[in-house]
């Protein structure tokens, strides 16, 4: 009865040695990301990652801003996203517009439009729309990826 006890025991307790935690994760991957997800009245998230000066880096948001209408029209949501971030990262934050390219690979396709002090990428999934997602990275010297990440 002993023996079964203290298998039981040691059943239990295995696992609490086998959880990740901080610091483990700190010594195998370096810092984390300083990140900052906004759940939006208006239905989506957007995630923020900041430099090291708290300055933000980087923000995604959905391409589609989410419609509580029965019946969604996909071009009127983009739409109200492009005027959400237009809000969010006015002309005067974003700089001179310097180029815009796309890249399309089946059905996945990629537009960027690159500004003096960001970029705005817009990633498109003709099979999956929902998943459509728009980034805007911001130039700061703060924000810059080391070579080789």
């Amino acid at each position: 009865m002993r023996l079964f006890f203290a298998i039981c025991c040691l059943g239990f307790a295995l696992p609490a040695f086998a959880q990740l935690d901080s610091f483990a994760l700190h010594a195998k991957y370096g810092s984390p990301l300083n990140r900052e997800t906004f759940h939006l009245p208006a239905g989506f998230d957007l995630v923020v990652d900041y430099g090291a000066t708290t300055r933000v880096c980087k923000i995604e948001l959905p391409a589609l801003l989410p419609s509580k209408e029965k019946i969604s029209n996909t071009s009127e949501m983009k739409q109200r996203m492009y005027e959400f971030l237009a809000e969010l990262v006015p002309s005067a934050i974003r700089g001179k517009e310097l180029q815009r390219f796309a890249e399309v690979h089946g059905l996945l396709s990629l537009t960027y439009v690159e500004y003096e002090h960001v970029t705005i990428s817009e990633a498109q999934n003709a099979n999956q729309p929902s998943d459509d997602r728009i980034t805007v990275r911001f130039k700061d010297f703060d924000c810059q990826t080391p070579p080789g990440q």
